[in-house]
């Protein structure tokens, strides 16, 4: 009954304030609440609406089109919400509601450097204007230029230490700028039938570097008392706003129970409303070698990543395919999440060793919580299970369990 009434309440102001435009009885005041109560509680379309009527009727009205501009924004139109905006600072520069706007739509939109070239100039206008200053850090936080960001909060925080935003801003650029993590990482998988575990050992080093971040790494398994090195380097290089990279060597010298050599690559590309796409290759060179073509699609939705990947594996009698699907859900602070994952087919996740070859079919389950300790320390763990047709063996269970522990500095 409460869904019924709410409802009936918006409906009832949907049509009394499209009669009033309709009359020219709506004084802007009147339309700018009606759609702001609409837009609020889901309606956008029909704020959109209002607003376009009342523009049609008073088009010079700067705070209808900035709140069209913002209402657009939220619906992910970001082109004609930036036309809308723009259009109202043409004629009102320094608009401080629609530069505001602005600001957001440009961060959204993936494209940093706008705002904060956009910062900049009103900084001129409005010198050390805590807002504008504030807009600017996080701009080129995102353009990868922590020390400039750092600075300007600095000086926000030294003149004003009452400033939350510029102080929380101050400490993640901080960390920011602790450009070294090591980890260290133990793997244990046990199987159903009783065979030798697999255990595993990782110790890397990261440097977020300006281009991008670059991992070294260094592994050691063990299984059926034989053990195994390997080496390998990942980078993730940013090609430019909203398009990276992913590259990845590496190389065993004994290749027991690793490929002789691995090599891999993604791209990854922004495509606006909070979609991800990425398309790879990894080449590993077990036996004659094997290809694999993986292709994702990433949405961001709120506080959640809903991933979807698929993992293609041509060899003489034909291509496989497996699927993996991912919700993770972020808690707050940078680093700490949960999330789940579920997958099925002939390699439901990425294949890295012998561990990994040799299954037909499989479907899988697994979750994952990562928790950030202090300013310098994570924690990660996770934990799954398997259901596996093996070349020799059918309905295997595999279980698997992970902790890794990461340190700044």
């Amino acid at each position: 009954m409460r869904v019924l009434r709410k409802c009936a309440g918006i409906a009832v102001l949907v049509l009394a304030a499209g009669a009033s435009i309709m009359m020219g009885q709506t004084g802007t005041a009147d339309t700018l609440a009606a759609a702001r109560t609409l837009s609020h509680n889901g309606h956008r379309g029909e704020a959109l609406k209002l607003l376009e009527d009342r523009l049609a009727i008073d088009p010079s009205d700067s705070d209808l089109r900035v709140l069209h501009g913002i209402v657009l924004s939220w619906e992910g139109r970001y082109d004609e919400s930036r036309q809308e905006l723009a259009l109202v600072l043409a004629g009102h520069p320094g608009h401080g509601d629609a530069v505001t706007a602005l600001l957001n739509v440009e961060m959204w939109s993936d494209h940093p450097e706008r705002a904060e070239l956009l910062a900049r100039r009103e900084l001129e206008r409005h010198p050390g204007d805590p807002a504008l200053l504030l807009a600017r850090a996080r701009a080129l936080r995102a353009m990868h230029q922590a020390r400039k960001a750092e600075e300007i909060t600095r000086r926000l925080v030294h003149s004003d230490p009452a400033n939350r935003q510029a102080r929380e801003l101050n400490q993640t650029l901080g960390e920011d700028l602790q450009r070294w993590q090591v980890a260290f990482d133990h793997a244990s998988d046990w199987f159903s039938d009783g065979s030798a575990p697999w255990r595993e050992d990782q110790i890397s080093l990261t440097n977020h570097i300006p281009a991008g971040s670059l991992i070294g790494r260094f592994s050691r398994a063990e299984r059926f008392s034989r053990g195994s090195q390997q080496v390998e380097i990942d980078f993730y290089p940013h090609i430019r706003s909203g398009t990276y990279a992913y590259v990845n060597a590496g190389y065993s010298p004994d290749a027991v129970l690793y490929p002789r050599y691995r090599i891999g690559t993604d791209l990854y590309q922004s495509l606006g409303h909070g979609l991800e796409a990425s398309a790879g290759y990894r080449r590993l060179a077990f036996g004659t070698g094997i290809n694999i073509y993986t292709a994702a699609l990433s949405k961001y939705q709120g506080s959640w990543l809903l991933t979807s990947r698929v993992y293609l594996t041509p060899d003489t009698v034909g291509t496989s395919y497996s699927m993996q699907f991912s919700a993770r859900r972020y808690l707050g602070g940078e680093g700490t999440y949960w999330s789940v994952r579920g997958g099925w087919g002939s390699a439901p996740v990425e294949i890295a060793s012998t561990a990994d070859i040799g299954i037909l079919n499989s479907s899988s389950f697994g979750g994952e919580l990562s928790r950030r300790m202090s300013r310098r320390t994570s924690l990660r763990g996770q934990a799954g299970v398997a259901r596996e047709d093996r070349v020799n063996r059918a309905g295997l269970y595999h279980y698997t369990a992970d902790a890794a522990f990461y340190f700044r500095f």
